[in-house]
């Protein structure tokens, strides 16, 4: 779903794009943006309320999250993934199991990190 009139789905719908091709291109640096977005547009593009901001992902818990202006409101959306399928599900399960169910809670640390960065 690229534009389904919500702009926190739509946030959360393409946070996992922007996971994936953080995975699956690893050759794009962490400073390198734009293309970055270039290629997430390719897969799925940005409704034109949305306007891509930030994202990160930490390789160690599998964590990540994106940050979108909702030119609407005025709002800045942030969107973190789950366990995602497409992209490196065994840590994300690896991080499920010891960091959620046992809970140690590591995996918020650089979610909370962002958080406080955008």
């Amino acid at each position: 779903m690229a534009n389904s009139g919500i702009p926190t789905l739509d946030a959360s719908n393409l946070t996992y794009e922007f996971e994936n091709v953080r995975v699956h291109q690893s050759d794009i640096e962490d400073n390198a943006k734009n293309k970055l977005f270039r290629e997430v547009n390719k897969l799925k593009s940005l409704p034109p309320n949305l306007e891509y901001l930030d994202d990160f992902r930490d390789g160690l818990t599998g964590t990540s999250g994106t940050a979108f202006l909702d030119k609407d409101s005025g709002e800045v959306i942030i969107a973190y993934t789950g366990t995602n399928p497409n992209a490196d599900f065994v840590t994300d399960v690896m991080v499920d199991v010891t960091s959620i169910l046992m809970p140690y809670g590591y995996h918020y640390d650089e979610a909370f990190k962002f958080y406080e960065r955008i």
